[in-house]
C-alpha cells in the first residue's frame, strides 16, 4: 500500500486537529512525511480546504495550512475527463465523484474518509481513517 487518497474531510480533521478524529489521520500523516506511503489529493480538495479553514481561522491561518499540506502530499489534478466520469457516475455526491475518478484515474487503489456511505458507488476500496490504522496495524 503505498498511494493513499486523502478526502477533503480527512484533510481538514488532520489541518484543524478536529477532535475526536485527528488522531488517526495524524499517523496517516506521520506515514506520509516519513515517505512510508504517498499521500495524495485532488486540486479540487485544496480550495475546499482553504475555504472552509479560512472560515474557522483566518485567510493567512489557510494559506499556511496548506503551503505545509504541499510539502507532504501529492496533488492530482482535475481535468474534463474526470468531471464527464463524475457527471455519468451512480454517485448521490458530485464532489465525491470526483474524488473517487481523480483517484482512480491516479491509479490508486485506497480511498480514506470518514464518510463511506458516500463512496457506496466507489470501485475502489473505501476506509476511514481509524480502519486504516488498525487494517495496516500501524498504531
Amino acid at each position: 500500500m503505498s498511494r493513499i487518497f486523502l478526502d477533503t474531510d480527512v484533510v481538514i480533521d488532520f489541518l484543524t486537529k478536529r477532535e475526536p478524529f485527528s488522531g488517526d489521520i495524524m499517523k496517516i500523516f506521520q506515514l506520509g512525511s516519513k515517505k512510508n506511503i504517498t499521500l495524495a489529493i485532488s486540486s479540487l480538495s485544496i480550495s475546499n480546504v482553504y475555504y472552509i479553514i479560512s472560515k474557522i481561522e483566518t485567510t493567512q491561518k489557510a494559506l499556511e495550512k496548506i503551503k505545509v499540506l504541499l510539502q507532504i502530499i501529492e496533488v492530482l489534478n482535475v481535468d474534463a475527463d474526470i468531471i464527464h466520469q463524475a457527471i455519468n457516475s451512480g454517485f448521490k455526491d458530485f464532489e465525491d465523484a470526483i474524488q473517487h475518478y481523480c483517484a482512480k484515474k491516479a491509479q490508486i487503489d485506497l480511498i480514506i474518509t470518514r464518510n463511506t456511505k458516500d463512496y457506496k458507488a466507489s470501485e475502489l476500496a473505501i476506509l476511514t481513517p481509524s480502519e486504516f490504522v488498525v487494517k495496516y496495524d500501524f498504531t
